[in-house]
């Protein structure tokens, strides 16, 4: 029941193979963390947030964890072009972290950097939200497997995704039932209630931990994990792919020409 969290209601590259949509997903992710051109960063992310428009609301909620992020940069790059006190100090810092330094040009190199680099995580995001994220666990474990992903962190990364849910689920139990014991009690008193749902804890958690053992063997596992679903290229699979490559292809000569343009030279790719 957990799975269907990652599913978006509408899916505009349905019918597509999940490894094509994977490809195309990183190809593009990386043509948009290569550009540097806000214009061309504009249009990639309207580009992908059309595709999602009918999932506009949740869209927006998963965008606006990534955006706090970006409002930190908003504040630190600022600041570091300032080049006072600790922020002069850890201004090497950020020209490590972050490719370019800080614009070069004070405090409006620091802005237009932070510009670049908003619009850069949030194409990133789009598009990933646009073409892994509705292909839901299952599928994406699946089509990584064909891609030659090793098994072994395949079910690594399915036991993962599941536990932290349930986890999730025995953190709640746990401080309702904290909450649920006398609150207005001793400081012993709380102490023996933190032992008793730390024990109830553990004592779950062996339990867990020996169902999936039984449920392994019980299923004979091995080196290999069952696919859900059989993968079929289609020509229309193929010319996406293809596609998508030409326009991560077209988005950095364009990138190229536009500063070789602006610095003066139209061949400074």
């Amino acid at each position: 029941m957990y799975l269907d969290r990652l599913e978006f209601k509408s899916d505009s590259f349905r019918a597509l193979d999940p490894r094509c949509r994977i490809a195309a997903g990183v190809c593009l992710i990386f043509s948009a963390v290569s550009v540097s051109n806000p214009l061309i960063l504009t249009g990639l992310v309207l580009g992908a947030a059309l595709t999602l428009w009918r999932d506009t609301p949740r869209v927006l909620a998963r965008l606006v964890p990534v955006n706090i992020f970006v409002l930190f940069l908003w504040l630190t790059l600022p600041l570091n072009a300032l080049g006072t006190g600790f922020f002069a100090a850890s201004q090497a810092a950020a020209g490590g972290l972050f490719p370019g330094g800080t614009g070069g040009g004070g405090l409006e190199g620091a802005l237009k950097q932070a510009l670049i680099y908003t619009l850069r995580i949030n194409a990133s995001a789009l598009v990933y939200m646009a073409l892994i994220i509705p292909l839901g666990i299952g599928g994406l474990t699946n089509a990584l497997m064909k891609l030659r992903f090793p098994v072994k962190l395949a079910a690594l990364f399915l036991l993962s995704y599941r536990y932290i849910f349930v986890m999730y689920q025995r953190v709640f139990v746990s401080v309702l039932s904290l909450r649920l014991r006398q609150p207005r009690q001793s400081t012993l008193g709380r102490w023996r209630s933190y032992t008793a749902v730390f024990g109830t804890a553990l004592i779950s958690a062996l339990r867990r931990s020996q169902r999936i053992g039984r449920a392994l063997q019980s299923r004979g596992f091995g080196a290999d994990l069952p696919l859900t679903r059989a993968f079929t290229l289609k020509p229309g699979d193929l010319l996406f792919f293809c596609a998508s490559i030409l326009l991560s292809v077209s988005l950095l000569v364009l990138d190229g020409f536009f500063n070789g343009f602006l610095s003066g030279n139209i061949w400074n790719f």
